[in-house]
């Protein structure tokens, strides 16, 4: 999954945002900003046959790659596990809402979930440490920074909250886990243009390499996996269809 932003010609066609409101003026505003394609996140307990209905909608309308995402809020590892269960067949991707030390380590140890959003919410630290930076490599669980958390923060929070995207990029580079960066935009006026969160990420320490990587390369990457999914019948065994 390794990613080389310096050589890459059309890189405008490559970038991925999947953490952004079901919303049609998002969605257009994504496109005319240059990505490939965006995941539209609904929470898990609100999550119905209307939305669903929304969402066919908007997919078809799109003229980028459009993915369905749950996020997923709970109180305990046990509930993490069921409501993770309960989503696989309804979502294309499955996020857990972060925070929390148990439901932290609980999203890490979990193969079926694809990315822990957020893990340093309301907390003083990142949310990570090296236990938990092992098992999201083990399990190929995707960590988010979401540049929400940055841009609508208190000024006099933000010290911190680059001080935590520095700590989740420190652990990544010594255990070999993911990270992606999303927006979590829930109106256009929360985007950016892919060069401008290049920009920002450097001041959280970001290279351009792993800005590319993780804007592009693990999104990609999640989609695909993803995709897959139908195709097996068991881990590791994939169906063939005769023609």
């Amino acid at each position: 999954m390794e990613g080389n932003y310096s050589t890459k010609k059309n890189y405008r066609e490559n970038f991925y945002d999947l953490n952004i409101s079901g919303n049609r003026s998002i969605i257009e505003e994504a496109e005319r900003l240059g990505f490939a394609g965006v995941s539209l996140t609904y929470n898990f307990d609100d999550y119905n046959s209307e939305i669903s209905k929304e969402y066919d909608e908007l997919k078809l309308e799109s003229n980028i790659l459009i993915r369905k995402c749950l996020e997923i809020s709970c109180k305990n590892p046990e509930e993490l596990k069921k409501k993770v269960q309960r989503s696989r067949k309804k979502a294309d991707i499955i996020m857990v809402r972060g925070g929390d030390n148990r439901i932290n380590r609980a999203a890490c140890e979990e193969r079926n979930v694809d990315i822990l959003s957020q893990p340093y919410r309301n907390r003083r630290d990142s949310g990570m440490n090296h236990v938990l930076s092992r098992q999201a490599a083990e399990n190929d669980v995707a960590v988010e920074i979401n540049l929400s958390s940055l841009l609508k923060t208190n000024l006099r929070y933000r010290h911190r909250i680059i001080s935590q995207f520095r700590h989740i990029m420190d652990l990544k580079r010594k255990y070999g886990f993911s990270v992606v960066i999303s927006s979590g935009a829930r109106s256009s006026y929360d985007q950016r243009n892919p060069m401008d969160i290049f920009a920002l990420s450097n001041c959280f320490g970001m290279t351009k390499n792993e800005s590319f990587e993780a804007l592009s390369t693990i999104p990609k990457h999640i989609i695909d996996r993803n995709d897959e999914r139908d195709n097996f019948v068991l881990d590791g065994v994939k169906t063939v269809v005769e023609l």
